[in-house]
């Protein structure tokens, strides 16, 4: 699975991005969580619980990082990952043996990240790393990187607002050579179902628990809907059940543009990304390098 569904966490009190995000209901997911009994409304996917399951489902996603990986290499000097999680993408890039500043919001991912960085299999050439917990549209860091990087499409995150003061930020502490590398779903090649019920998939997820990931379309306010539902089986034939929910907004790419270059960047290359497993809610993700 992409990181894409993870959404929410970055919420600013001033930007609207509440009203935004507003979307309606999963029929589906409502369902599934009345079938298993689960009374308690989905919390955020960035919660403490919530980020220890997106850094399950996600340590073996290799989406985006041979792409990430060749284009950052290109680059020279301090490297500055926005959004970073618990270190997904943060792994490949620290095999650079560059400084690396990484921001999150969540102090839980941030928690888990610096576990990582101490280890020799996660930072083998034992890279200085600095955590800083920030909204990626918020973020304050002193001096200039050659490389920023943000992922996952985490772009989609934010409302208007929020992407103006992300890119004015970029710009502010790139080097003048530097570059500034973000993946892209391609919102324009995506038509959303009328309904707002989407689809449903089921994986497992250890030995004792499988995930169901339902998907919801709100056309009305131009987002996708996800809620991940963990089921867990005890010993004794029992079960519990947690879920988590996030919004995704569905950004037109030609938006995005205009929004990057009044903020004096400029788009260099795009690239395609490749997808494991393609999903009609989830292809043509295409990675933008970017420069002043």
């Amino acid at each position: 699975m992409f990181a894409a569904t993870r959404v929410t966490p970055h919420h600013n009190p001033n930007s609207g991005e509440d009203e935004l995000m507003n979307t309606a209901p999963d029929e589906t997911a409502d369902a599934i969580l009345r079938i298993l009994g689960h009374v308690d409304p989905p919390e955020d996917l960035y919660s403490a619980s919530g980020s220890r399951l997106y850094d399950q489902i996600t340590a073996n996603d290799l989406t985006e990082l041979p792409e990430i990986l060749a284009a950052a290499r290109k680059t020279s000097g301090p490297i500055l990952e926005l959004a970073s999680g618990s270190g997904r993408i943060t792994r490949p890039l620290l095999s650079l043996g560059r400084p690396l500043t990484a921001v999150d919001s969540s102090p839980e991912m941030l928690a888990m990240l610096k576990e990582k960085v101490a280890t020799k299999t996660f930072n083998p050439r034992d890279v200085q790393v600095e955590l800083v917990e920030a909204d990626m549209s918020r973020f304050d860091v002193d001096g200039v990187y050659g490389c920023v990087v943000l992922g996952a499409s985490s772009i989609t995150l934010l409302d208007p607002a929020g992407r103006w003061e992300l890119f004015r930020r970029v710009r502010q502490c790139l080097a003048a050579d530097g570059q500034f590398l973000l993946t892209v779903l391609n919102a324009d090649n995506h038509q959303a179902p009328v309904s707002n019920d989407g689809r449903c998939t089921v994986s497992a997820l250890g030995e004792n628990s499988f995930l169901i990931t339902a998907e919801g379309w709100d056309p009305a306010n131009g987002a996708r809907h996800v809620t991940m539902i963990d089921v867990s089986f005890g010993v004794d034939g029992t079960y519990r059940s947690s879920a988590y929910a996030s919004d995704v907004a569905f950004l037109s790419n030609s938006i995005l543009e205009e929004e990057i270059v009044a903020e004096g960047l400029t788009i260099l290359e795009r690239r395609p990304v490749r997808i494991a497993s393609p999903s009609p809610g989830l292809n043509d993700v295409e990675l933008w390098v970017c420069g002043k």
